[in-house]
């Protein structure tokens, strides 16, 4: 599959695969293993990914479906050395009960048909009291963690991203100074802002863990603050 795609995106770009690998400095053996089904390191995708103009999702997704299947969704990682070990780690978004979809819903200030349906782009949160709860916060690091290979998953990672970039704003960090920062992929910031879908079918999806780690430590916003209308002492 990735050989597959390897062809079609030289033939796109008016070369023939071994003009690639030469401008590439990538050798016919390498080639030879992937027409055999092999997958190439992070370092050599990264570089691929680069001349093509393409996300290194895409290179690897082998499904063209909106919810891509937990073998084909693989995540893009700043640093490539991590990405062997991630790609062991990947797996679906483990399964949440209703009584945990409501207690999302009422911790982050939501209706329950909102949080389950990416249509709804604007997060207007309910003024009711809360209270941190931090088994709620990791089940929404679980899922946000995960690849999701469901329709209902998958509304709840773009709808728990909007809800993030909902409080980074109220927190002076708005979709401006987001749409600035090269470590978060601008074709799917995009597409949780305004809905539109990418061509690139991988990129339309709500934010991973990675992202949110990224966020963290840009914005100095602890994970509670994310998720949360208001401020909080509490820290995770």
């Amino acid at each position: 599959m990735f050989w597959e795609k390897f062809q079609y995106l030289a033939e796109l770009k008016g070369m023939k695969p071994h003009a690639v690998l030469k401008e590439l400095q990538i050798s016919s053996g390498s080639a030879n293993n992937w027409k055999k089904g092999t997958i190439p390191n992070g370092e050599i995708l990264k570089k691929i990914s680069d001349f093509f103009g393409v996300s290194m999702d895409s290179l690897l997704d082998q499904d063209n479906n909106e919810s891509v299947s937990l073998n084909s969704k693989k995540s893009i990682f700043t640093k490539l050395t991590s990405i062997p070990q991630r790609f062991n780690s990947l797996r679906a978004v483990i399964s949440t009960t209703d009584d945990e979809k409501l207690a999302i819903a009422k911790y982050i200030g939501c209706p329950i048909w909102w949080l389950l349906n990416e249509q709804n782009l604007v997060f207007e949160p309910r003024d009711d009291e809360y209270e941190i709860d931090e088994n709620v916060i990791f089940t929404i690091l679980d899922i946000m963690d995960g690849c999701a290979d469901n329709d209902i998953d998958k509304a709840m990672q773009i709808q728990l991203s909007r809800v993030v970039i909902k409080n980074l704003e109220k927190q002076d960090f708005n979709a401006d100074k987001l749409k600035s920062l090269k470590g978060i992929d601008q074709n799917k910031l995009n597409f949780i802002l305004t809905g539109k879908e990418n061509k690139d079918s991988t990129l339309n999806f709500g934010l991973n863990f990675t992202d949110l780690v990224y966020l963290k430590s840009v914005t100095g916003i602890e994970y509670p603050q994310m998720f949360l209308e208001k401020n909080t002492n509490d820290n995770l």
